[in-house]
């Protein structure tokens, strides 16, 4: 029954489209109570109406999303289907992508609140819901803009960040080349330090090809990048070149930094190893992200922000 009491008022409690309804009417009278139930349903049969034709549910969506993704190689793709599969799924799924507004989103939001979640994991979640919804905008499959409005959280409070110091990176790698940790992650001393000398992104670090180096003229071309900046090449020192040219000959296939456990595959991930050897080095506070902020600090010392942000991939 859609009206029920609820105490002194009568509540009505509906589903459509995939959407629960449930609200108080604040009324006491049932003819009175009823007929805002029959306002409410004559409001969303006509949303109903108008809908685009080739709407479907959120989670027929996120098939097509995947298909585009990976077809096109898109890297937070990587991120973007943990947060589809875990929250954004269970959450949206029956739900008409039309019907995926403001009051929807921020419900969502309120719920993952109430789970514990940190605001910058839904903030992430949100950035990937907004992501599906605008590829079902550009392809006629919702209404253009949908899910636009939808905001994420503003008011929290920011880590403190540290800049890493050359004594810094010094423990670090010499962590990391300790004969204890190389055999555990081998990896991790050569990716540090690209990393740390280019300014790569963790993703394109850990993407790189073998033929996107030429080691013989110092440069590292990066392809499979965030932003539309296109190819961009990178000069490398002779520290980079040479730690390179002994981690290569050990390395099968078309990968720089191959998977241990999966063959013909890269690693999929390092910030769980790069965080062990931050802690066994006696540090605190850094990341991956972090030795991309130090080759940013460093250069912006004797470079233009022009040059920086090319360097790093900005597109502005």
């Amino acid at each position: 029954m859609a009206l029920f009491k609820l105490g002194k008022y009568w509540s009505y409690d509906f589903w459509v489209d995939g959407i629960r309804y449930r609200k108080s009417t604040k009324l006491t009278d049932k003819r009175e109570a009823q007929k805002v139930e029959g306002a409410v349903r004559t409001d969303l049969a006509r949303r109903r109406f108008t809908r685009p034709s080739k709407s479907l549910r959120f989670s027929e969506l996120c098939e097509r999303y995947a298909e585009f993704a990976k077809t096109n190689g898109k890297p937070a793709y990587i991120r973007e289907k943990y947060h589809i599969a875990t929250h954004l799924v269970p959450h949206f799924g029956e739900i008409l992508v039309h019907a995926i507004n403001l009051d929807v989103c921020e419900r969502y939001k309120k719920n993952r609140l109430k789970t514990g979640a940190e605001k910058s994991t839904i903030n992430r979640e949100i950035s990937t819901l907004k992501a599906i919804l605008k590829y079902a905008g550009e392809r006629d499959l919702a209404p253009e803009g949908v899910g636009g409005d939808v905001c994420t959280f503003t008011n929290m409070e920011r880590k403190e960040t540290r800049i890493m110091t050359r004594d810094d990176i010094k423990r670090l790698l010499k962590l990391c080349a300790s004969p204890d940790f190389q055999a555990r992650e081998p990896y991790l001393f050569p990716v540090v330090t690209v990393m740390a000398n280019t300014g790569l992104r963790p993703r394109e670090c850990i993407r790189l090809a073998k033929g996107d180096l030429d080691l013989e003229h110092r440069v590292i071309s990066v392809r499979q990048t965030k932003t539309k900046s296109g190819i961009r090449n990178i000069p490398i020192s002779s520290e980079v070149a040479g730690v390179l040219s002994r981690w290569l000959p050990h390395v099968k296939g078309e990968w720089v930094f191959p998977s241990p456990k999966k063959p013909g595959a890269h690693i999929r991930d390092f910030a769980k190893a790069f965080a062990e050897a931050v802690k066994e080095a006696g540090l605190k506070g850094f990341t991956p992200r972090s030795l991309r902020r130090m080759f940013a600090t460093k250069l912006s010392k004797k470079a233009r922000r022009t040059l920086v942000a090319k360097l790093k991939g900005h597109s502005r």
